[in-house]
This record gives structure tokens, sequence and C-alpha cells, in this order.
């Protein structure tokens, strides 16, 4: 990295080394450096997940129980307990009209049959 950081290509390599130290430390204090950092080893990580995702299958097929539980999960096939929320049930009544009161007045008069004996 001395070739492609060091700003003096006459100076002798330990005082560039030291000047590219120097400036890679500088670097490390800005927040955006840092940044553009994890921005590029998150898409490294990324680009490697087929190959991650081949391993955990590979240890779930030998009998790894938390392998197979991931790949599971993964897949939607498997949900931890803990995941697990109540569902969420709504009734509406909307559009459907209320019965209205009752009027004894028009109401039939039975005579119970039990009553005879």
């Amino acid at each position: 990295m001395v070739k492609y950081l060091s700003t003096n290509k006459e100076r002798p390599i330990e005082q560039q080394l030291q000047a590219v130290r120097t400036k890679l430390k500088r670097w490390e204090q800005q927040q955006a450096f840092r940044d553009l950092v994890w921005e590029l080893a998150v898409v490294d990580l990324d680009m490697d997940a087929p190959a991650i995702l081949r391993g955990v299958s590979r240890s779930a097929k030998r009998g790894r129980v938390d392998a197979a539980k991931l790949a599971l999960e993964i897949t939607g096939r498997h949900v931890t307990k803990g995941d697990q929320t109540a569902p969420n049930i709504t009734i509406a009544f909307a559009g459907i009209p209320r019965p209205g009161p009752v009027q004894i007045a028009d109401a039939e008069v039975v005579d119970d049959p039990s009553e005879d004996n």
C-alpha cells in the first residue's frame, strides 16, 4: 500500500511507511472513511452468502441441529418459539343491520302444554 498512499517517493522506505501509517490513522478517525470500510465489508459478506449457505446446508445434512434450524428458518419453514407473536384478529360487523326491539303486543301467545297437568 506504500506505493499507492505515499506522496513522496524519493524518501527512504521507512519514512514512507511512517507517513502512510500516519495517514491511515488519520483516516480511521473520520466517520466517512469508517462508513466506506463498513459498506465494503457488508458487500463482501453479501457476496459470500451463497458459500455460507452451502456450508450451513452441509452441516445440517451431517446432523447439526443448530445448522438445520437455521436453514429451516432462512427458508421460512421453521419459527423459533421466541419469534412467535399472537395473531392480530379483527372482527368487523360493518353493514350488518342490528335487530330492532321486539314488540310484546305483536307477539303470539301460546299456551304451555305442560301446565295442563
